[in-house]
């Protein structure tokens, strides 16, 4: 114990001192928002400016289709479209012909199969969907007239129900659970990304000291078993650093924000607005307000164990793996024939993870909660929903058994594959090595 306790702390100090580490810490959380705002505006950005000529052969829809920022619409007679449908495929200047050809219906009914849209490239889905939504409320609005319904009386049958869920268990308000999904996703990324990310580290570092030979002269006074585990807890107490530091980041700017903006709606003035953007503004800060009302109205404590506890086990249960494969191998390209038997198994968890969150209680979360190849995933993805006390209970206990049965296992590949040199090692060899040793 005294020597797996050295090497854990060897290795922990050499990379939290590292100002690699510090600086990436302090980071990580500014650069994954940094992200998020660059993938939302190239999202948007992606969508061009389009030139689309119009012809309306029924009169009806002059006034719908507006010019704005992202599109430019011009209307066009009839008899101009051979004409234009020739400038779509010589020339430039416009991307589409929208051609709606003349209502026999009075309501327009027989319109909804009959219209044209014609292009030279590929539109924009947006674009797409505005010109369809244009032309539904258009044929809309003609048959609404025709049956003598008013706008207003649509509006009355328009029913918008605010369903107020409360778990009677646990006390808590359901109300914003999209926060849940969010919360649920996000941790399940986390410990799936950083399980292989932390994982491949311990791997490398494995095959590094193989190759320099440095690990012959280490063993001479460290059992290899002893090396092993000291290497993937050392690697594994870097991890929880980071998500130490970054939890408490997170749970001060919750406080902060909260504290914020219920000053801020203090202050607001409860009588109507003048101004209608002002009312969006109060209206927005009243459901962020409402959003970190309900993340803070969560177990914190239990999903932060819980959270912690299967980042461990699942880190420590996939870096065996990892370790097993680097002591075995002397290559990256050697490393491909094994991959997939770590990185399968933790996908599938991963992206079986989002199919919990329309249903935490179904049976396809409760086998993925139970296998110790996906349950890291799984758990973290459902404890924000809550998970019964006996299913929490059976999957710890599973992973634990799991992990120390993989630990074992992996350390008899460690401890013949850490002196292997010039053999290439395959699946029917590791089966001979886990008997022999």
């Amino acid at each position: 114990m005294k020597n797996i306790v050295l090497v854990m702390s060897r290795e922990y100090l050499t990379q939290v001192r590292k100002k690699s580490f510090i600086i990436m810490t302090i980071l990580a959380p500014i650069l994954i928002i940094l992200a998020g705002v660059v993938i939302t505006y190239m999202i948007t950005a992606n969508e061009t400016r389009a030139n689309v000529a119009v012809i309306d052969a029924s009169q009806q829809f002059s006034t719908s289709f507006k010019s704005d920022k992202e599109n430019i619409y011009n209307f066009y007679s009839e008899n101009e479209l051979p004409a234009l449908k020739d400038s779509l495929l010589k020339g430039k200047t416009i991307d589409a012909v929208l051609y709606i050809p003349k209502a026999e219906n009075p309501d327009m009914s027989d319109l909804t199969n009959k219209i044209r849209l014609y292009t030279n490239k590929n539109l924009g889905k947006s674009l797409i969907l505005s010109i369809k939504q244009t032309l539904n409320k258009k044929i809309e609005e003609k048959q609404r007239i025709l049956l003598g319904i008013k706008e207003s009386d649509i509006q009355k049958l328009n029913a918008n129900v605010s369903l107020l869920i409360t778990n009677l268990k646990d006390g808590q308000n359901d109300s914003g659970s999209w926060m849940k999904d969010i919360l649920a996703l996000t941790l399940m990324y986390v410990v799936f990304m950083f399980i292989i990310i932390y994982g491949t580290r311990v791997m490398r570092s494995v095959m590094e000291e193989k190759n320099n030979r440095v690990v012959e002269i280490i063993i001479s006074s460290v059992k290899p078993f002893d090396l092993m585990m000291g290497k993937i807890l050392g690697t594994t107490l870097v991890a929880l650093t980071q998500f130490c530091i970054w939890i408490a980041m997170t749970m001060i700017l919750l406080v902060v924000g909260q504290v914020f903006l219920g000053q801020e709606l203090m202050m607001t003035p409860t009588v109507s607005q003048d101004v209608v953007q002002e009312m969006m503004n109060h209206e927005t800060q009243l459901q962020i307000k409402n959003s970190l009302d309900s993340l803070l109205s969560l177990n914190a404590p239990l999903i932060i164990f819980v959270f912690l506890f299967y980042f461990f086990t699942g880190y420590l249960f996939y870096s065996s793996f990892f370790a097993s494969i680097g002591a075995a191998v002397e290559s990256d390209t050697e490393t491909q024939q094994f991959m997939p038997v770590v990185l399968i198994p933790s996908m599938l968890g991963a992206y079986g993870c989002i199919g919990i969150i329309s249903n935490p209680e179904g049976p396809v979360a409760f086998w993925l909660s139970m296998i110790p190849f996906t349950s890291p995933m799984a758990m973290v993805t459902r404890i924000p929903y809550g998970v019964p006390a006996w299913q929490l209970l059976l999957s710890v206990a599973i992973m634990i058994g799991s992990v120390i049965l993989m630990v074992y296992i992996a350390g008899k590949i460690y401890r013949v594959g850490i002196l292997m040199y010039g053999k290439k090692v395959s699946f029917k060899e590791l089966a001979k090595w886990i008997k022999q040793s």
